[in-house]
């Protein structure tokens, strides 16, 4: 797993309320301002813990009690849809739609949105904003300014109400807004009929009803003008109204994580506030019963034909499984074909209202409403058998929890039925009979065995058979044909027993041969080649450890000092690898890519890359260089190249394995996922935030498909993404990714190991610290770091990193001997395991100058941060973001001293985009164009730097993000603009 890299952002706090202001810069001063006066909101922190945290745990006024009591939600007050310009935003459902579309923004402003909204036109106090939005978390002023910011974007300017900000007290909601209760369940029947408009969506009309259910109309729609066809869903009353929210819900999950999937039905939209209540969907096709009568060319077609429609749906329900959620209604009528240009006929899975998340937990993470997947006690057991009766899993029917296997099972009895042509037919005692294909009757006997334990896992394991059916079917005439042979012998040689007495014992061992010889075809699932290989790698992996290593460490067999490392047994072992493995290449190459994974365990970076070189030559001297293990071990060393201070190389790889793999990339397999997987390590050790989070995104589909089970890669793909999107400047979905990883029970520690827990506590730390909350910070990283020593060990290059972790928040925190000693430790150690130039080292050169520079030791400090600089940018280039970000603090540094001219030259080529994806966080523009203008202002060139000035606080001013930085710059505005 690569280190996390992170160049910690030149911040500086206020300086004490109390007593003189010292010259001595041990904090950046604003934006160069001289020596007593404030320093720059830039880098600013607050000024105290007393004046940062805030909590609900203190008093408030008679006042304050009623209003809060008032203006908060419980359970029982009633809920209100508010309208005001062109903006709807719904209380129940915490929904602002602008000019009619969807906004995209977080729970929390929309919860600040609420209580200005209960109170528009009144004053509400930052306290009672924290209380009721925040109450009983321990936060900062700046969140509440970044929540107002968010809503002041997604508002506009035509909203007609304006957030208004009252200094130093709270803010104003102005202008008009019109309050409309919440539609509650109503008790009337639907008088739906072809023609009318749909209701409340009037440019729709009603054209013909699909169907009907239990509680339940669907129906088909046009468009007045356009034609465009839509399918609405109606609750005939209110009681089917959680089926039709949980609908939606699931929908929604589906969408965030997997995108757009063209096997999936698109949910538009819906109406849950007043009746009648609908679902609205693109139109999808038709049903696969009806479809079926009207095209009997695949009933009609080969059995092949079937099982490759099969897996097409059993495709999209693997997908599903991947992000969590299960069907539970599997059958004919939820599956719609329609027409394709490109695939012939597309298949989509629709009607999840019987659905059920497998982590509801998950929906927090999101930032999604779990609308109608809240069920009593009483509905629990009426909820798990809520699908239809011919596909619902024998365990359903005894009360248990659906689970994977149970949507397994009926694809199991969808693959029969698609296979015997018959769509209504249920699977009866004989229906082996009707199969006829003695493998395929093979595979839905695993997906419908009466047991779950013994049903197969999962459906891509069914989806992986079916496709391997030519290969299953090849390996099953090989075993055919070597029985046949054996019997023949074994007759052959019964007819001479007679005349010769010692051809017994030649039959004895004979046809013990032929047995074993059968045996070992069966034995590696009907002798495929990957099995085989796998089987040999392991067996040889295994022996190489306990004959090589395990036994070079026995000192009855070999002498072994007392201070010999694991390392050094390996090494030792691994010496005489060619000699051990001369007649088998394919096994010394696994165990060569084995080793690599220990050696990079062991943070022996170079081993790593000199075991996958043998590998890499030995698959490709056997394989070729299109082969998946070639490709595999060649993007391997990406990782490994970068950390090594090799990115020219690292690329030069990356790019011969892309166009080795070629159409590869363009499947959903193992050399997509690990193409990913190298792209993503190596734009994070660029620090390149926004193509890391496309690559790891990318990564993230794939092994949700290609590996669902395999916990620790999809903890290092997620922790990876909230890595991106940290440096991305989006620190709130960062932390609500690494929580939910937390509380997923499929990616728990114990699955994926200690030291993914470690990582996760150390990220956490890191986006806990950007939003200011030092505190809870600093008890995180404490906690991986603990983890990390006892699991790696005090030299680990991840340990080392998680240090400086803990060194950067005890400077946050203003604490300089414990930030100065563990971040001179950490330069220490780095410099003593080497490389030199290695990118983590060179970075934390960098941090130690920052902590020395904001300590007092101002020369000391600028010379390790130009030692930096300069190194990452001579290797890496100039735009390095912490490179970048080295540069940004030395213009400040330069500014404060009065050397204008320098810090201006420091300022030219800086960008936006890589300073945040160096140092995570947001504003960069801002403080780019603050910066700039000051340095202009100071060299006399007033018009330009009062121009940028002027552009720095329209755009402060908009987003809301940062009063005091606002504050600043207009009291330098006043300065700069004076005669």
């Amino acid at each position: 797993m690569p280190e996390r890299l992170m160049c910690t952002a030149p911040k500086s706090r206020k300086t004490a309320r109390s007593g003189p202001r010292s010259c001595e810069p041990r904090r950046l001063r604003m934006l160069g301002r001289r020596c007593g006066q404030r320093p720059h909101a830039a880098f600013k922190k607050p000024s105290s813990r007393g004046d940062a945290l805030r909590s609900a745990a203190f008093d408030r006024s008679t006042r304050h009690g009623r209003r809060m009591a008032d203006a908060v939600a419980t359970p029982d007050a009633p809920l209100y849809r508010w309208r005001f310009g062109s903006c709807e935003f719904d209380e129940s459902r915490l929904e602002l739609h602008v000019a009619g579309a969807l906004a995209t923004i977080e729970h929390k402003p929309l919860q600040v949105l609420a209580l200005l909204l209960r109170h528009a036109g009144e004053v509400v106090t930052k306290h009672e904003l924290f209380d009721a939005v925040w109450a009983g978390r321990v936060t900062v002023d700046h969140v509440l300014a970044t929540a107002v910011g968010k809503l002041r974007r997604a508002i506009g300017d035509e909203a007609g109400v304006e957030i208004r900000t009252v200094p130093r007290i709270g803010y104003r909601l102005s202008g008009t807004v019109e309050r409309i209760a919440a539609g509650r369940r109503l008790a009337s029947e639907l008088a739906l009929a072809a023609g009318q408009r749909v209701p409340s969506r009037e440019h729709f009309r009603l054209d013909r009803q699909l169907g009907r259910t239990a509680g339940n109309e669907i129906w088909l729609a046009r468009h007045v003008k356009t034609g465009e066809r839509r399918v609405y869903k109606f609750a005939l009353d209110g009681e089917r109204l959680a089926a039709l929210k949980r609908e939606a819900t699931l929908s929604r999950v589906l969408r965030q994580g997997l995108g757009e999937r063209d096997d999936l039905v698109r949910v538009i939209d819906w109406n849950f506030h007043a009746e009648p209540f609908f679902l609205e969907s693109a139109y999808a096709g038709r049903n696969l019963i009806d479809w079926a009568a009207e095209e009997p060319a695949l009933l009609d077609g080969s059995a092949a034909e079937r099982v490759a429609f099969f897996v097409r749906i059993a495709q999209a329900v693997a997908a599903a499984h991947g992000v969590g959620v299960l069907h539970k209604d599997l059958k004919p009528a939820n599956v719609l074909v329609e027409a394709d240009g490109t695939v012939g006929w597309q298949v989509r899975l629709t009607d999840f209202g019987s659905g059920r998340l497998l982590d509801p937990d998950r929906l927090a993470a999101l930032g999604i409403t779990a609308l109608g997947l809240t069920l009593s006690a009483h509905d629990v057991a009426a909820d798990a058998r809520s699908g239809t009766l011919a596909y619902l899993a024998p365990e359903l029917f005894d009360g248990r929890s659906p689970t994977v296997q149970s949507d397994v099972y009926a694809l199991g009895v969808l693959l029969y039925q698609l296979l015997v042509g018959d769509l209504r037919r249920p699977l009866a005692p004989g229906w082996e009979r009707d199969v006829g294909d003695p493998l395929l009757a093979e595979d839905i006997a695993l997906a419908t065995d009466g047991a779950p334990e013994r049903r197969l896992g999962s459906v891509s394991e069914l989806v992986d058979r079916l496709r391997r059916l030519d290969a299953r079917r090849a390996e099953q005439r090989r075993v055919e044909a070597a029985e046949a042979r054996a019997h023949a012998a074994l007759a052959a040689l019964d007819r001479a027993r007679a005349r010769r007495p010692w051809i017994g014992i030649a039959l004895a061992v004979l046809a013990g041969g032929f047995a074993l010889s059968a045996w070992l075809y069966r034995s590696a699932d009907r002798a495929r080649l990957e099995a085989e290989r796998a089987s040999a790698r392991s067996a040889a992996i295994q022996a190489f450890l306990n004959e090589d290593v395990l036994g070079g460490a026995n000192p009855e067999l070999a002498e072994v000092p007392a201070e010999t490392s694991i390392a050094d047994l390996i090494d030792r072992a691994s010496a005489g690898l060619a000699e051990r493995f001369a007649d088998a290449p394919l096994t010394e190459a696994g165990v060569h890519e084995a080793l690599a994974s220990t050696y990079r365990g062991l943070a022996r970076h170079q081993s790593a890359l000199d075991h996958l070189a043998r590998a890499e030559a030995l698959y490709m001297a056997q394989l070729g260089r299109t082969d998946p293990a070639s490709l595999r071990v060649r993007y391997a060393q990406v990782p490994l190249l970068a950390v090594l201070g090799r990115p020219e190389d690292a690329a030069a790889v990356l790019e011969a394995a892309d166009r080795d793999a070629g159409p590869l990339l363009d499947a959903d397999g193992e050399s997509a996922l690990k193409a990913a997987l190298a792209h993503g390590a190596y734009h994070l050790y660029r620090l390149q935030a926004e193509p890391m989070y496309a690559a790891f995104a990318t990564a993230d589909r794939l092994q949700r498909t290609v590996a669902p089970q395999n916990a620790a890669l999809a903890r290092h793909i997620r922790t990876s993404l909230a890595d991106a999107e940290l440096r991305l400047g989006r620190s709130a979905e960062a932390e609500r990714r690494v929580r939910a990883l937390r509380e997923d029970p499929l990616l728990a520690a114990s699955r994926s190991g200690r030291v993914q827990a470690a990582a996760d506590h150390l990220l956490l730390a890191r986006i806990l610290r950007q939003q200011g909350r030092h505190a809870d910070a600093l008890n995180e990283a404490r906690d991986g770091l603990d983890a990390y020593e006892a699991t790696l060990g005090p030299d680990h290059r991840t340990t080392l990193v998680a240090l400086s972790t803990v060194a950067s928040i005890h400077a946050e925190l203003e604490q300089c001997a414990p930030a100065l000693e563990a971040a001179r430790e950490v330069v220490e150690r780095m410099r003593r395991i080497g490389p030199t130039d290695s990118p983590t080292l060179l970075i934390e050169v960098g941090n130690l100058g920052y902590k020395e520079y904001y300590c007092g030791a101002t020369e000391q400090g600028m010379a390790h941060v130009r030692e930096a600089e300069r190194a990452l940018r001579e290797r890496y280039g100039a735009e390095h973001g912490a490179a970048q970000n080295f540069r940004f603090f030395l213009a400040q540094a330069l500014t404060q001293n009065g050397d204008h001219a320098a810090a201006l030259e420091q300022l030219d080529g800086l960008s936006p985009d890589a300073l945040q994806a160096g140092g995570g966080s947001a504003g960069w523009r801002e403080r780019l164009d603050a910066t700039r203008g000051v340095v202009l202002a100071r060299l006399g060139r007033r018009a330009e730097g009062v121009a940028l000035l002027q552009t720095s606080r329209d755009a402060l001013e908009r987003s809301g993000a940062d009063e005091e930085m606002l504050e600043e710059i207009g009291q330098l505005l006043a300065e700069f603009q004076q005669p």
